[in-house]
């Protein structure tokens, strides 16, 4: 594993997340699915420079963080139903 590799993708991404204002995207009325391909279209260049100091154990260690992100959005998911249903 590349040391500080997955500490550097991390850095990178929130930096030029929150420059991006995913936020502000969503208040004008563009998906989810619209703001990440945006996002992707715009940092396409960058996405391949960062994959190319990757090997396979940082792509397995972001693979296993990926999956944690997935059983958190199913949890918040979840939470958000639970507040539905009782508001309605």
């Amino acid at each position: 594993m590349k040391d500080n590799i997955t500490e550097l993708w991390f850095s990178w991404f929130y930096k030029n997340w929150e420059e991006y204002a995913p936020g502000n995207l969503l208040e004008s009325g563009l998906s989810p699915s619209q703001i990440a391909e945006r996002f992707v279209n715009k940092n396409h260049d960058e996405f391949l420079k960062i994959a190319k100091e990757f090997d396979l154990e940082n792509y397995l260690a972001l693979n296993e963080f990926m999956k944690l992100s997935e059983s958190e959005l199913h949890i918040l998911k979840y939470f958000l139903k639970l507040i539905r249903q009782k508001n309605s």
